[in-house]
């Protein structure tokens, strides 16, 4: 099976391209003010090119659908929906979060991983390793549902047994520093090549998403969204009035 992964999260974005198990090749995006968009398109071409491979023989695409940027994960979301349609191939949508927990180091059984919320407030998801459906051990599955969190009020729960990762170490490091164990920075950020491996299971699992009805995964509503309820009422933003 050929998977092509796409992780736009974040400034940190990437894309892969997998063979079976086998991770073929990784890249970076160029930040370029985060409009991942100027990239994505010709580092998939690119990435297709120097493996010698045509996107028309790509069986799976993955991507990353967050938390995380609204932007980043908009771009992600549409291009991976795009060329699944395209070459006539299904999609996996893959939980950021679980993408991070996916590249923690083999010891670490039970984690928080954290991204940047903005207004003091976190993202958190709590991810533990499991047997699987399929008796496969080891897999990582998050463990209730993601929140949204003040980040202090958070931060102040946390024992010296808890380990944390993820994105929102970038801003929240020092806060948490002396009150958990925080893997290293190389652990923070999700990977194109974690979305692809973790999409591939999805995808034999049967476990694909609907190409015309999948969106990014937002916790919550974007500030633009927030203002205009504020200023018209939710019913006029979902066309419910």
């Amino acid at each position: 099976m050929i998977v092509l992964g796409i992780e736009t999260s974040s400034r940190a974005a990437s894309v892969a391209l997998l063979r079976d198990d086998q991770l073929l090749d990784e890249r970076s995006l160029e930040d370029r003010g985060k409009r991942h968009g100027q990239t994505l398109v010709a580092e998939a071409a690119r990435l297709f090119r120097t493996q010698g491979i045509k996107p028309q023989q790509c069986d799976l695409v993955a991507v990353s659908i967050g938390p995380g940027s609204f932007t980043g994960l908009r771009i992600g979301v549409v291009f991976a929906k795009t060329f699944a349609y395209a070459v006539g191939c299904p999609v996996a949508a893959v939980d950021t979060f679980l993408c991070v927990a996916e590249t923690a180091p083999a010891e670490v059984s039970e984690l928080f991983v954290i991204g940047d919320a903005q207004r003091q407030q976190l993202f958190v998801g709590r991810y533990e390793r499991r047997t699987d459906d399929r008796g496969l051990a080891g897999v990582w599955r998050r463990v209730g549902e993601l929140q949204i969190c003040d980040a202090e009020t958070w931060g102040t729960g946390r024992s010296s047994t808890d380990v944390v990762t993820g994105p929102g170490l970038e801003r929240f490091a020092a806060l948490l520093a002396h009150r958990c164990r925080l893997l290293p920075p190389e652990f923070w950020h999700p990977t194109a090549g974690a979305v692809a491996q973790i999409g591939r299971r999805l995808a034999e699992a049967g476990q694909t998403a609907d190409l015309w009805t999948l969106q990014p995964l937002y916790v919550r509503k974007s500030a633009a969204e927030e203002k205009w309820e504020a200023q018209h009422g939710s019913a006029d933003v979902h066309g419910n009035g």
